[in-house]
C-alpha cells in the first residue's frame, strides 16, 4: 500500500510518500519541501497573499504529479493555521482539490495529536516527564507526557509567522523590539495557563519537531540537543545581525532569515516557561503522523463516509427529535459562530461537522425527560448505533450534548468528559461552548435570530443580531449561557441588535 501525506504548514508545505506493507514497516519512497509562507502577512490582511497563494499551488501541483507518478492508493493533505484563519482559505483548498490534493483543514488540537502520534512511534518515550513542542509558521503545539501518557496539551495560536508579523522589528532589530517582543511571549504564555490544568508535571526533557526548532539546533548546538543557555547566546547573535549577516554569517537559510531570530526568543520563552530543560529535535512531524493515522484505520483516509454520518445523524435525529426546526436553527446560528471563532478556537473542518451533528441531536433527551435531557442525550447518542463514525466520535458527540447546558466541563468532576484525552476534552470545551451559545439564541424556539456577526477587541466579544421580532429573552439568555465562551476568550459579552 501506497500512502501520501501533505502538510500544508502556514510556512511550509511538506509531502512524503511510503509504501507501507502488511505488518505496518514503511519504506519512504519521496520526500518534498516547499518554503511558501502562507502565513506571511495574514494577521493583517485577513487573507493569503497572492504571492503565496500561487507559489502553494505551484508547490501542490508539483507534488500532486509526484503522487500520482508513485500511484498511491490514500492521499491525505491537512491544512494548518494558515488555512483556520485565512478568509480566502477555502478558494485555496478548492484550487488545490482539482489538482489532485484534497485538503482537510485540522484543529489544532487535531494538529497536536497527529504529532504526538509521530513521535510515539518514532522514539520511546522516557519515564520522565517530557513536554512536545511544535512551532509552525501560524501556531504552536504543545503536549505533555509523563510515563507514556498524555497529561495536557495546548494549541497556541501563535507560531513564527504570525509572531514576526505582530512583532514588526527592524533590520537589524532594536533593543526596544525585543523589549516589546519579550513583553508579547510572556503575555500570550502567562494566558496560556487558563487553559491548562493547575498542576503539570515539569519535563526533564523537550522534544521538539518543527523546523525552526531544526534550524536553532543546528545554530545553537551544532544540531544536536541544546541548552536555554546555549539557545541565549544563539538568539543573541541572531537579534546583533541584520538578514544578510544571518545568512552569510551565521548560515542560517535564507528562507528563514528574515524570521529566524523573532524564533529563537519564542523558542527560549518556552524553555524558560518549561523550566529551561534541555530540548532535542526529532525529524519528524505532522505528515509522519497522519501516515501513523492512515495505517491505524487500514489506510482509509479521514473521516470516511461522509454522505453515511450524515443519514446517520439524520435517521436518529426523525426518531428522537422533539422539535427538529428549533435544532436546525441552532446547527445554523452554531456554524455561523464558529466561522466567526474559528481563528481564536483553532478548530477545522472535522470539529464543524462534529458541531453541527451535536447541535442537530442536542434536544433527543426530550424523548425521554425534559428534566436532565442533556444527560438524557448523552447516553442516548452513546447507545445508538451511529454507522459511518468511530467510537471516539460517539464519545465526542455525547459529551458535546451533555455540556450544551448545565456545570460546564471539568475533567475532576466528570468522569466521561476525563476519561477523554487531554486534546479532546479542550475540542469539547470549545464545541459546548458555541452550542450553549447558538442555543440561547433560540430560547423560545421561533427562530426569531436571522443572521449573527461576531466582533472581537481585546477585552470583548460582541454579538450582534438581525432579527425579526423581539428577542430580548434570546439576548439575555445569551448572556448566562454564554458564560462559558467568553471564559474560553477570556472576554466579556455583549450581544446587540442591529
Amino acid at each position: 500500500m501506497r500512502i501520501a501525506a501533505v502538510d500544508v504548514g502556514s510556512n511550509s508545505i511538506h509531502m512524503v510518500v511510503v509504501e507501507a506493507d502488511p505488518m505496518g514497516g514503511q519504506r519512504v519512497l519521496a520526500r518534498e519541501k516547499a518554503m511558501v509562507r502562507l502565513a506571511r502577512g495574514e494577521a493583517k490582511s485577513g487573507e493569503i497573499g497572492p504571492e503565496a497563494f500561487q507559489a502553494g499551488l505551484e508547490a501542490l501541483g508539483q507534488m500532486a504529479r509526484i503522487i500520482q507518478d508513485f500511484g498511491c492508493e490514500t492521499v491525505m493533505a491537512c491544512g494548518t493555521a494558515a488555512l483556520r484563519d485565512a478568509r480566502n482559505a477555502q478558494a485555496f483548498v478548492m484550487k488545490a482539490e482539482e489538482l489532485g490534493i484534497p485538503i482537510k483543514v485540522i484543529s489544532g488540537e487535531e494538529e497536536a495529536r497527529l504529532i504526538h502520534q509521530a513521535v510515539s512511534h518514532a522514539i520511546p518515550f522516557p519515564v520522565e516527564p517530557v513536554t512536545l513542542v511544535d512551532i509552525g509558521g501560524g501556531s504552536t503545539e504543545l503536549t505533555w507526557v509523563q510515563g507514556g501518557r498524555v497529561a495536557a496539551s495546548i494549541s497556541l495560536p501563535w507560531g513564527l509567522q504570525r509572531l514576526a508579523d505582530a512583532a514588526q522589528t527592524s533590520n537589524p532589530p532594536t533593543a526596544e523590539d525585543l523589549k516589546r517582543l519579550r513583553k508579547m511571549t510572556r503575555r500570550i504564555l502567562r494566558k496560556a495557563l487558563r487553559d491548562l490544568p493547575s498542576e503539570l508535571p515539569e519535563p526533564s526533557l523537550i522534544l521538539g519537531t518543527s523546523g525552526t526548532l531544526e534550524d536553532l539546533a543546528r545554530g545553537a548546538a551544532a544540531g544536536q540537543a541544546f541548552t536555554a543557555p546555549q539557545l541565549r547566546a544563539f538568539a543573541l547573535k541572531l537579534w546583533r545581525a541584520d538578514t544578510q549577516e544571518r545568512v552569510e554569517r551565521l548560515g542560517v537559510d535564507p528562507k528563514r532569515s528574515e524570521v529566524l531570530h523573532v524564533g529563537a526568543i519564542w523558542a527560549l520563552s518556552l524553555m524558560e516557561w518549561l523550566g529551561a530543560p534541555p530540548l532535542r529535535h526529532l525529524p519528524v512531524g505532522l505528515r509522519e503522523g497522519m501516515i501513523w493515522e492512515a495505517l491505524k484505520h487500514g489506510g482509509a483516509a479521514i473521516p470516511p463516509l461522509a454522505e453515511r454520518r450524515r443519514s446517520s445523524i439524520e435517521a436518529l435525529a426523525a426518531r428522537l427529535d422533539p422539535d427538529p426546526g428549533h435544532s436546525r436553527q441552532v446547527a445554523r446560528l452554531a456554524d455561523e459562530l464558529f466561522l466567526a471563532l474559528q481563528p481564536h478556537f483553532e478548530l477545522g473542518d472535522t470539529e464543524r461537522q462534529w458541531l453541527a451533528f451535536a447541535a442537530r441531536l442536542h434536544d433527543i433527551g426530550f424523548s425521554i425527560s425534559e428534566k436532565s435531557h442533556h444527560k438524557h442525550g448523552e447516553y442516548l447518542i452513546r447507545n445508538a448505533a451511529l454507522p459511518g463514525f468511530w467510537p471516539l466520535e460517539v464519545d465526542l458527540l455525547a459529551q458535546v450534548v451533555r455540556f450544551h447546558r448545565g456545570k460546564v466541563p471539568h475533567h475532576a468532576k466528570h468522569e466521561a468528559f476525563r476519561a477523554l484525552a487531554p486534546w479532546h476534552r479542550q475540542v469539547v470545551r470549545k464545541l459546548s461552548a458555541i452550542l450553549r451559545g447558538a442555543d440561547a439564541l433560540d430560547r423560545r424556539r421561533r427562530q426569531s435570530v436571522i443572521h449573527l456577526s461576531v466582533e472581537l477587541d481585546e477585552r470583548v466579544l460582541r454579538v450582534h443580531l438581525e432579527a425579526a421580532g423581539d428577542v430580548e429573552p434570546e439576548m439575555e439568555a445569551f448572556l448566562e449561557k454564554g458564560a462559558l465562551l467568553g471564559d474560553l476568550l477570556d472576554r466579556r459579552l455583549e450581544v446587540t441588535l442591529r
